[in-house]
C-alpha cells in the first residue's frame, strides 16, 4: 500500500514541499490507514497534517465512540484535529437532498473552512480503488459519458487529492493489521439501502463469481482508459475553443460557420466547456440540453440552461451568455417521475414527502406528463370530490391569494391536471385496490428512497 501511495502522490504531483495538508479521518480503515500512512512520511513529504471528523449525528452511541476514536488516536500521534456535531439527516430535509448527498456536502463544506482557518493547501480524501469501481456502475446506470465512466478523479482544483486510489480495499485492511491499527466499522456498509452499497455487497461479488474472477483489475485497468480519453478531450476542446471561440465577460461567443464544421463529438464538448466557462460548472446540464443548444438553427431562437444562463443564436454566432435581469425567465423547477409497483410502493411510502410527491394510478395518467401555470379555461377534479370544477374556484375555496395563484406549478397528462403543487391531487388519479402500479412524480430528488425498493 506504501508503495502504491507514494507512486500515486509522485505521479499525479498530489503534494508539494511545505504544504499543510487537511485529511478527511471518519475513523473507518481507510482515512485511518491514509492519515497513519501520511504521517509515517510526512518528513519525507515535508509536509504538515491536520485531520478533520464529522459526527453526522446518525448512529447514535456508535458515532460518538467513532469521533471519541479518531480524538483518541490524534493526540496519541500529536496531530491537531477539529472534529464537529452536525445532524445530516436535518440538513438533508432542509436542503431536500439525499442523506448521502448531505453528508457529502458538509464534509467538504467542513474541510474547506479548515483548510482556510488553517492556511492549508491540500485536502486529502481516502477513496481507493474499490471506490473507483462502484462510483464507474453508479455512473453507468444513471447514465454518462467519459467524464462519469473515468468515475473518481485524482486531483481537483489541485486542492483535493486521493492518494490511495490505485489502492485496494484488501491493501488497506492488510495495511492495518500489519500496524495494528484498530479502525472503526460502519455497520450501515453492510446494509443494502444505497445503491453504492448493493453495488458493493451484491452485484461485484456475483459478476466475479459468474463472469470474472478478475473483473476489478479489468475494470481499473477500463477506466484508466477512460481517464486518458477525458485527459485528450480536455486538451482537444481548449484548442477547439481558442479557435471557435471569443470569451468576453459574462459570455462566451461562438463561430457557427467553424461550430457547425466539427464533428458531433467535438461540437458537444465545445459547447459544454464554453457553459462551464459562463456558468462556472455543469451542474444540472443534461445531454439533451447541451444537445439543443448545438442545434440551434434560426437567428433570435433561445435554449434557457436555467434561471440565469441561455444560449442565444444570431446570424452567425452562438452566444452562450448570462441572462440580463430583466429577459429573466419565471424558473422551472426539476421535476421528477418514477414508475413502481404497489409493493414498492408501501415499502418506500413512510419516506416519502407529500407535500412536494404525490403518487398516482399508472393506468390513469395519460401520454406525457408536463409542468406549467394555470392558464384560463382550467378546469380540475380535485382529490375527494365528484365531478370538475374551475381551477380558479377551486384556487379561491383554497384561500389562496390572487398575486400567488399565476405562481402555482400544475402538472398535467396530455389531457387533465393531475396535481396542482402543493395543494390537491386529482380524484380520478388516486390509488385503489385495484391499482398495480404507481407513477410517483416529485418535486425533489427521490433517488435515495426509490433505492429502497
Amino acid at each position: 500500500m506504501i508503495k502504491q501511495m507514494l507512486e500515486t502522490i509522485d505521479k499525479h504531483q498530489m503534494v508539494h514541499e511545505g504544504d499543510k495538508i487537511v485529511v478527511g479521518l471518519s475513523g473507518g480503515p481507510d482515512s485511518l490507514a491514509m492519515l497513519h500512512a501520511l504521517y509515517h512520511f510526512r518528513k519525507t513529504l515535508k509536509i504538515e497534517l491536520i485531520a478533520v471528523h464529522i459526527n453526522h449525528m446518525f448512529r447514535g452511541k456508535f458515532a460518538n465512540d467513532d469521533e471519541a476514536f479518531v480524538k483518541a488516536f490524534c493526540k496519541s500521534y500529536e496531530i491537531p484535529v477539529f472534529s464537529y456535531r452536525i445532524d445530516v439527516s436535518e440538513y438533508a430535509k432542509e436542503v431536500g437532498t439525499s442523506f448521502e448527498d448531505a453528508g457529502r456536502r458538509i464534509r467538504y463544506q467542513y474541510f474547506q473552512k479548515v483548510k482556510v482557518a488553517e492556511n492549508a493547501q491540500k485536502i486529502a480524501v481516502a477513496h481507493n480503488r474499490n471506490d473507483l469501481i462502484e462510483t464507474f456502475f453508479i455512473n453507468l446506470f444513471r447514465g454518462s459519458g467519459i467524464d462519469g465512466l473515468s468515475s473518481i478523479d485524482y486531483k481537483r482544483d489541485d486542492v483535493y487529492i486521493r492518494p490511495l486510489l490505485d489502492v485496494s480495499r484488501e491493501e488497506i485492511e492488510s495495511y492495518c493489521m500489519e500496524n495494528e491499527l484498530s479502525p472503526r466499522r460502519d455497520h450501515t456498509n453492510d446494509e443494502n439501502n444505497y445503491l453504492r452499497n448493493r453495488i458493493r455487497n451484491e452485484l461485484l461479488p456475483s459478476l466475479r463469481q459468474s463472469y470474472n474472477p478478475g473483473l476489478d483489475a479489468t475494470l481499473y485497468k477500463t477506466i484508466q482508459l477512460m481517464k486518458n480519453d477525458k485527459e485528450f478531450w480536455q486538451v482537444h476542446t481548449e484548442k477547439l475553443f481558442n479557435d471557435c471561440c471569443k470569451r468576453e465577460n459574462n459570455s462566451v461567443r461562438i463561430d457557427k460557420n467553424k461550430f457547425d464544421a466539427l464533428q458531433e463529438a467535438e461540437r458537444l464538448q465545445l459547447m459544454r466547456l464554453s457553459i462551464s466557462h459562463v456558468k462556472g460548472n455543469l451542474k444540472n446540464i443534461s445531454l439533451d440540453l447541451v444537445r439543443r443548444a448545438c442545434t440551434l438553427r434560426q437567428t433570435g431562437t433561445v435554449v434557457y440552461l436555467d434561471v440565469l444562463h441561455q444560449v442565444r443564436m444570431t446570424y452567425d454566432e452562438l452566444f452562450v451568455e448570462k441572462i440580463n435581469e430583466k429577459d429573466k425567465p419565471d424558473p422551472i423547477p426539476e421535476l421528477y417521475t418514477k414508475q413502481i409497483s404497489k409493493d414498492q410502493y408501501l415499502k418506500i411510502r413512510g419516506r416519502l414527502d407529500f407535500q412536494n410527491t404525490v403518487a398516482l394510478d399508472v393506468e390513469s395518467v395519460e401520454g406525457s406528463v408536463s409542468l406549467r401555470h394555470r392558464k384560463n379555461g382550467d378546469v380540475f377534479n380535485p382529490l375527494g370530490m365528484r365531478g370538475h370544477k374551475k381551477l380558479k374556484d377551486f384556487l379561491i375555496d383554497e384561500k389562496i391569494p390572487q398575486s400567488q395563484r399565476d405562481k402555482l406549478w400544475i402538472v398535467c397528462d396530455e389531457h387533465k391536471i393531475l396535481w396542482v403543487h402543493p395543494l390537491r391531487m386529482c380524484e380520478s388519479c388516486k390509488i385503489t385496490e385495484e391499482t398495480e402500479n404507481i407513477l410517483l412524480i416529485s418535486f425533489i430528488d427521490i433517488v435515495e428512497v426509490l433505492e429502497l425498493c
